[in-house]
């Protein structure tokens, strides 16, 4: 079997740094998936995906929900117990040939990120759907695809991938509350060893973008900065940044 080359996945973007908010229960499903591979389906907690037509797990959400944090998680863990598995971005692959897709049934986990970016591409329409169908056939691999897109939308041009990725189950991630938003920036902050003070993330959450992206960018930014002029992250040095 050939396989895609490796992705370098964020280290920081593990179950422990993930702030669950309203999607428990997707999460402590991922995480009893990625502790019980490739043998998940002998575990009583996954009931529910076993109950599925097909082993596929669709997460589905804006950007910004935790998509694809939630499928590094998944790798990160695999990774640690070393459990075959493979990590694609959709957005990434769309230039390629769809036999990148060949023989992943074979693998315990795949992950596909993104999976938007393939909707009205015929041919990589068609190899998603066949790929779904080679691991439901063998019996072998569980799917976990990350998309804008809901399984039944028109924009899938493929009736039979609708179809498709309706069979597995369908989780929409939910946002996070502005509490939850300054526990992921704490923590995010707290991994780096950076200082970051209760009024300076109280003026970084009020005065900027929220969506977690945007804040994340920014952290990266004061991180450097603070570097740069060997300064904690006050609420000034926050002004400064956000006025540049």
């Amino acid at each position: 079997m050939q396989l895609p080359l490796p992705v370098t996945l964020p280290d920081d973007e593990t179950f422990a740094s993930f702030v669950a908010g309203a999607n428990e229960q997707v999460v402590s499903l991922l995480a009893c998936v990625a502790e019980h591979s490739p043998d998940w389906r002998e575990e009583p907690a996954l009931t529910i995906l076993n109950a599925a037509s097909i082993p596929l797990v669709n997460l589905m959400g804006g950007n910004g929900k935790g998509k694809s944090h939630l499928l590094y998680a998944v790798c990160h863990q695999l990774a640690g117990r070393e459990i075959p598995h493979v990590y694609l971005n959709c957005a990434d692959l769309i230039g390629l040939s769809p036999r990148v897709l060949d023989s992943l049934e074979q693998l315990p986990v795949i992950c596909l990120d993104n999976l938007e970016h393939i909707r009205g591409n015929e041919a990589w329409e068609e190899a998603v759907f066949d790929l779904i169908n080679r691991v439901s056939e063998t019996r072998v691999g569980l799917l976990i695809f990350a998309s804008q897109l809901g399984p039944q939308h028109s924009e899938f041009l493929l009736p039979d991938l609708r179809s498709r990725l309706s069979a597995g189950l369908t989780f929409q991630l939910q946002g996070l509350t502005d509490e939850e938003r300054g526990e992921v920036l704490s923590s995010r902050a707290l991994q780096r060893g950076l200082n970051l003070s209760e009024q300076a993330l109280h003026y970084l959450l009020n005065h900027s973008q929220r969506d977690l992206p945007s804040l994340m960018a920014l952290l990266d930014r004061l991180d450097q900065r603070s570097l740069q002029e060997q300064k904690k992250i006050s609420v000034a040095l926050v002004k400064r940044e956000l006025s540049e």
